[in-house]
């Protein structure tokens, strides 16, 4: 067949019909040179594919190291990584079943510098052997050991906020059980003759919002006492009940105090009602009660004179005041609290301690100085290592901390002798506010500060504060604080640079 080329018009012979390009156009098309890349272009193209090339070298080379030294087919790296989980597993489970009070005291019984010191030696091994365990996953095995060291330095801060926590809770779970022995062991009313009041006289207290879980109300009608004495027993109820508030209403022969917003569900308080008298009715599902008032049970006025409770040589000295601190009056309490905390008498100590925690059930914070008064008493008679006594003292000190209020400095240093550790940061931090104020009793902390100081240093942007610690450290530094004090040397300031001199030269002419 016969057919004319489409490029060069040529005719030329074929045996098939969808040809159109003759054999040499055909030829000459895929015969032409390719262009060429010019120097310009060739550099561009090596330069993008660099980097890459790069990769590819490195990688290729690491696996031939691998292959040639047969770590790709061993099996140590995994058994170092297994053995360094291990190590910290077996750390992490030692100071999670440590207890004061359990068969495992030894880490417990350690101050939390040395807790550290035991955990961070073993943390560092097993980081060591974890990131030594494998090569082809370097970044992984590195934010692992980074993370069972940072675990390692804060395992003593969580066992020392969980001993705190469970100290706690049994102490609430103690006073819980004591409080539910006092009303089991509290009989019945003697006196069932009925009640006293109507529906009527109770409606001021019936019409009150309906008692919830987490609020109720209590109703006590207390006869046979006159006007002088009510202001004193609204007070007492309303502290003891710890009640929103108390009012007073005049019914029958007495009166009746209704006590509101009172946290918690409703309780029988028919034990606590006996310290005004006899209890003649009761219905502790209702929160209603009625009381015969009784002037000396009550102790409404006191038993002895002036000259026997304020005289520690009298014989009845101790028994007087022993008496007054059971009163419902708070002024009494505290009068003869600081009496005693004064005289610091050397007869019935362990009574005198047993009377002061007995009262210290009691609520006391709305009343801070009857509050100061008998904490610091307890300070006196206590004896060293009294564990109820260290738990007064911390949840006064805490609770006064929280309102910012003074605290007793007789408190503060029982505190830092029996519980220094959990001391430092309260004490840094009221010192770092007031260094006048707190000095001594941070210098009884001792070396216990300088860690502490030393981290609040290296953040601190305050020149009053820097200044502070640097002076700190410039009379009580050890040659651990030259590596934060460095620093500061070249600060901006130059009255924290001239601090900074002063206080490196100190702690090297101390040498240690």
């Amino acid at each position: 067949m016969e057919i004319e080329c489409s490029k060069c018009q040529r005719k030329f012979h074929s045996t098939k019909e969808d040809e159109y390009v003759c054999p040499d156009c055909l030829r000459n098309e895929f015969t032409a040179a390719a262009p060429r890349l010019d120097d310009k272009e060739h550099a561009e193209l090596v330069a993008e594919y660099k980097a890459s090339m790069r990769r590819q070298s490195a990688r290729a080379e690491m696996m031939g190291g691998i292959y040639s030294s047969g770590q790709a087919f061993s099996v140590a790296g995994k058994l170092r990584f297994a053995f360094g989980l291990c190590i910290f597993l077996i750390c992490g489970f030692l100071f999670l079943i440590s207890d004061k009070y359990s068969g495992v005291t030894f880490l417990a019984e350690l101050d939390i510098e040395s807790q550290r010191l035991f955990s961070m030696v073993l943390c560092v091994v097993a980081a060591v052997l974890v990131v030594t365990s494998s090569i082809r996953f370097k970044l992984l095995v590195r934010v692992l050991a980074c993370v069972l060291l940072g675990v390692g330095w804060f395992m003593p801060d969580m066992l020392a906020a969980e001993l705190l926590k469970r100290e706690r809770q049994e102490a609430e779970a103690a006073e819980r059980t004591r409080q539910l022995e006092l009303q089991e062991s509290f009989t019945a009313p003697i006196d069932s003759s009925g009640p006293v009041l109507t529906e009527d006289d109770l409606k001021v207290f019936t019409s009150l919002k309906r008692s919830s879980s987490r609020v109720c109300n209590y109703a006590v009608f207390i006869d046979n006492h006159d006007g002088r004495v009510r202001e004193l027993v609204r007070d007492a109820l309303n502290r003891l009940l710890q009640a929103q508030y108390t009012r007073a209403y005049t019914r029958a022969n007495g009166a009746l105090y209704v006590s509101v917003n009172i946290p918690g569900e409703l309780q029988n308080i028919s034990r606590l009602l006996s310290r005004f008298g006899t209890l003649t009715y009761a219905m502790p599902e209702k929160g209603i009660y009625e009381v015969r008032f009784d002037a000396d049970r009550a102790n409404v006025v006191s038993r002895y004179s002036t000259d026997v409770l304020t005289s520690p040589m009298n014989n009845s000295y101790v028994n007087a005041n022993l008496d007054e601190l059971k009163c419902l009056d708070p002024l009494r309490v505290r009068m003869s609290a600081r009496s005693l905390a004064a005289s610091n008498v050397g007869v019935l100590r362990s009574e005198i301690r047993d009377v002061l925690v007995e009262v210290l059930h009691e609520p006391w914070a709305a009343d801070h100085d009857t509050y100061t008064a008998l904490i610091e008493a307890l300070v006196t008679y206590c004896k060293p290592g009294d564990k109820q006594a260290v738990r007064f003292c911390l949840e006064y000190f805490e609770a006064r901390r929280s309102i910012k209020r003074d605290i007793a400095p007789s408190v503060t240093q029982f505190l830092i002798r029996e519980e220094p550790d959990s001391m430092v940061e309260p004490i840094i931090d009221f010192w770092c506010e007031n260094p006048m104020a707190w000095s001594d009793m941070l210098n009884l902390l001792g070396y216990r500060v300088q860690a502490p100081l030393l981290n609040r240093l290296s953040k601190a942007t305050n020149i009053r504060l820097i200044t502070t610690i640097l002076k700190y450290l410039e009379e009580r530094g050890s040659s651990d604080a030259l590596p934060v004090v460095e620093p500061f040397l070249e600060y901006s300031d130059s009255v924290i640079r001239h601090s900074a001199r002063t206080t490196y030269k100190a702690i090297q002419s101390r040498g240690r």
